[in-house]
Order: C-alpha cells, then sequence, then structure tokens
C-alpha cells in the first residue's frame, strides 16, 4: 500500500505499469511459494527427528532450486515482457513500453526471492519466527521503500527509481538471509524444553485418533 501511494505520485502510466508488473510478480512467486513450503516440511520432520544437518542440506538444496528456477524464468520474462505485459493491457503502447522495462529491471534478481522464502521456510519449520519477521521488515521497511523513495524523488531516475528498489531488495534481503542462515544459530532453537511433553502429547494425539 505504501508503495503504492509512492508510485501514483508518478501519473497513470506509473500506475498501470506497476500493476502489471506486481500482477507477473505475484504469479512468479507462486511455485517459489510451494517450494519453500516443501522445504519447512521436510526441514520440520527432520528437525523433529534429531536430524539437524540433514536439515540444513535440505535448507541449501531448496535454495539453490529456488535460485536456479526463478533465475531461469527471469530470462524468460526478460526477452518476453511486451507480451506478457500486452496480455494484461492490449492494445496501449505507452503502458506496455513502460511496463516492460519494470519487468525487465524487477527480473534480474528474481532468483533472490527464491533465496530468501527457502531460507525464511527454513527458520520458521525450526522455531525462529523472529528471524523470519525481522527479515521481513528489515526488507520492507529498512530496504525497499527508502530506497524507492530515495530513487525516485531526489535522482534523474524518476520512476525507474521505483523499478531498480525491487533487485536491489531481492539481492539484499537474500545476502541477509544467507548470512543469518549461516550463523548457525537457528539450528539450536527448540519449539519446547520438554521433550516428555512432546512425546506425551503425541501419544495422547494417538489415542484420541483411535477412540475416534
Amino acid at each position: 500500500m505504501v508503495m503504492s501511494f509512492l508510485v501514483a505520485s508518478f501519473g497513470t502510466l506509473t500506475i498501470a505499469a506497476y500493476g502489471v508488473g506486481s500482477n507477473i510478480l505475484q504469479v512468479i512467486t507462486i511455485p517459489a511459494m510451494g517450494l519453500s513450503m516443501a522445504v519447512s516440511t521436510l526441514v520440520g520432520q527432520n528437525i523433529g527427528a534429531g536430524k539437524i544437518e540433514r536439515a540444513s542440506r535440505i535448507t541449501l538444496l531448496g535454495t539453490v532450486w529456488g535460485f536456479a528456477t526463478l533465475s531461469i524464468v527471469g530470462v524468460i520474462a526478460y526477452i518476453f515482457a511486451p507480451f506478457f505485459v500486452a496480455f494484461f493491457i492490449p492494445g496501449d503502447a505507452y503502458v506496455i513500453a513502460e511496463g516492460a522495462q519494470f519487468i525487465r529491471i524487477m527480473c534480474l534478481a528474481w532468483g533472490g526471492i527464491g533465496i530468501q522464502l527457502c531460507i525464511v521456510s527454513a527458520f520458521r519449520a525450526s522455531g525462529n519466527m523472529l528471524s523470519a519477521m525481522v527479515i521481513a521488515l528489515v526488507s520492507q521497511w529498512m530496504i525497499q521503500f527508502p530506497l524507492a523513495y530515495v530513487l525516485a524523488e531526489h535522482t534523474v531516475l524518476h520512476a525507474q527509481g521505483l523499478w531498480w528498489s525491487f533487485p536491489v531488495t531481492n539481492i539484499a534481503v537474500a545476502i541477509i538471509s544467507i548470512c543469518w542462515f549461516a550463523r548457525g544459530s537457528w539450528k539450536t532453537t527448540r519449539l519446547t524444553d520438554d521433550d516428555k511433553q512432546v512425546a506425551q502429547v503425541s501419544q495422547e494425539t494417538i489415542i484420541d485418533d483411535s477412540i475416534r
């Protein structure tokens, strides 16, 4: 919403381009979200089984796949950007040109989205909700919006400054996520301090399911 207010200050052409680009961005994040959910499930299972290093390897594998997949999709989007924009808004050459420019700038770092989503999903699976929340807050409020405002309002880029805030943010947040993951502190977080309590709850659940 905050980004929308900033985009609106540049007129209807920029608003239309931003709308189309945002729709395309939502579409390409669907496979990354699916992959991150798979990583979260597998990491949670392995941490529960005490296989921390295996959980780490799963996260790294998912991160590599997420980066590679979205990078390939980004290359395709760069090549066919005008066609994608024309699918949403056919017949408007100005919007198609501006929207294609937005996509071609934004797609340069889509691989960073795959990295961020997979690592954050591993944090959540291991109980590091604070880490996941901090990364989300940093990406939106400390990097993307301030950067978009400075580039758009205080440089010669103007509306293009809004577009460049996307790849820069994706790269920066991906680096932050990797560094945070490499620290290894997420491996020591425990959702409960009483393993007996976990076993008791599990046993009660099994008994309850049997009764049903």
